[in-house]
């Protein structure tokens, strides 16, 4: 069979993977300076083995520095050649992601196999919770879009208004209603309004305290008749210090939440990236819709998002995350032991997710944080705050449904 035929039969790929699949191999050129190269590479290795945060311009003063000590005169590490260099030693720029370089899989593991059996002995799934924080620039824009060639790319500052939302589901399914936390206690915005569709605390940093987790259990704590056991990470806001009489407390091991945590396995990427898709389309209908004279632009539009859009938005957003879903996540974090065929594709769709492209993850990570404040940060943020508010009020559901974001 002729190469022509066999990469015919082959599935679609691009021309490297394939080359590859075919053993169709291509001569590397040695760069004219191999000795400075090597040396580079050899360097490169070591410093890369301790996690080392290296950039170009950096690789090439180091080479420039090699050569001198190996008394290669007149070297210069030019942009052309830094390029070869790097295509030769097949090295890429990207960025890094997540809290898995820290991570803990011994522990982690040996968590799965010897403590979560015994708490799943004990408790349904419906009964099983795991919560857990993230920050979300309510108003921040895509950094990337589709355009036409000859066209310029005009960038503009990023809003750096941000408040931290706690998710919280069962592993059947089940969602929480949301808690929300904001810098202030009484924005203009919720000015006459007798219902939140969030749990709506405030505090200088926008961030979650003890104070409001605790004050968040007992509100949950009360409203609930049954036994329940609610997973969460050992960060110093999930300090419990009050008595609950449905609400078991599991902390799960230092370092693994990004193993097996099941919110960090897609649940608030899949919120974020759909409260992402509400406010795009929240946009893209109010240029539609207006005059070209009274025509604002996508920046000026999402600088007039409010709180109380970005929490009517966030409550959309978890409504569309849906229940096989989460199931997966906790599937995922290795709360069962095998994940249905049907399901799984439901998850990897979904944890794109849904129907949302693959720019619009792109943007979620590179304009919202995974994550809440370092453990020193929250540290900091304890010592200083001495008094945390919740915004309380009468639940008229109706109120809610009649509400929408102004647009």
């Amino acid at each position: 069979m002729s190469i022509l035929q066999s990469y015919d039969n082959l599935p679609k790929m691009g021309q490297r993977e394939a080359a590859i699949k075919l053993h169709i191999s291509q001569p590397i050129r040695s760069g004219k300076e191999e000795q400075v190269e090597s040396a580079l590479s050899l360097w490169f290795i070591n410093v890369r083995k301790n996690d080392a945060r290296i950039n170009g311009p950096i690789l090439r003063q180091k080479a420039e520095e090699l050569a001198k000590k190996m008394g290669i005169e007149n070297f210069i590490a030019s942009e052309g050649w830094f390029h070869r260099w790097k295509k030769r030693e097949n090295i890429v720029y990207k960025r890094t992601y997540g809290e898995q370089k820290d991570a803990d899989f011994s522990t982690a593991e040996n968590w799965i196999k010897t403590e979560w059996p015994k708490i799943i002995s004990e408790y349904t799934p419906d009964n099983v919770f795991n919560a857990d924080e993230t920050g979300l620039y309510y108003r921040a824009l895509p950094e990337h879009t589709y355009l036409f060639k000859n066209e310029n790319a005009k960038g503009c500052k990023k809003s750096k208004e941000h408040i931290t939302v706690l998710c919280c589901a069962s592993m059947s399914g089940k969602k929480q209603k949301l808690l929300v936390i904001g810098k202030n206690k009484n924005p203009r915005c919720f000015k006459s309004v007798k219902c939140l569709p969030v749990d709506y605390y405030a505090n200088t940093n926008a961030w979650m305290t003890s104070v409001i987790f605790n004050e968040w259990l007992i509100k949950w704590d009360k409203q609930l008749n049954n036994k329940i056991v609610l997973l969460i990470d050992n960060c110093p806001a999930h300090v419990v210090n009050v008595s609950l009489k449905h609400i078991r407390i599991t902390l799960l091991p230092a370092n693994t939440t990004s193993l097996i945590q099941p919110c960090d396995q897609g649940i608030t990427k899949t919120l974020k990236s759909y409260y992402r898709k509400q406010m795009w389309t929240r946009i893209i209908d109010n240029i539609e819709n207006t005059n070209d004279q009274q025509k604002l632009s996508a920046n000026e539009l999402a600088k007039q998002t409010n709180l109380l859009d970005a929490l009517h938005l966030i409550t959309m957003a978890w409504d569309q995350v849906t229940d096989k879903t989460i199931r997966n996540c906790f599937k995922h974090g290795g709360f069962a032991e095998s994940i249905d065929e049907e399901e799984e594709e439901e998850y990897e769709e979904t944890n794109k997710p849904g129907e949302i492209e693959n720019e619009e993850i792109e943007l979620e990570s590179q304009t919202d944080t995974e994550k809440p404040p370092s453990s020193s940060e929250m540290r900091e943020a304890l010592r200083c705050y001495q008094s945390d508010y919740v915004i309380s009020y009468v639940p008229y559901q109706s109120d809610y449904i009649k509400r929408r974001p102004v647009y």
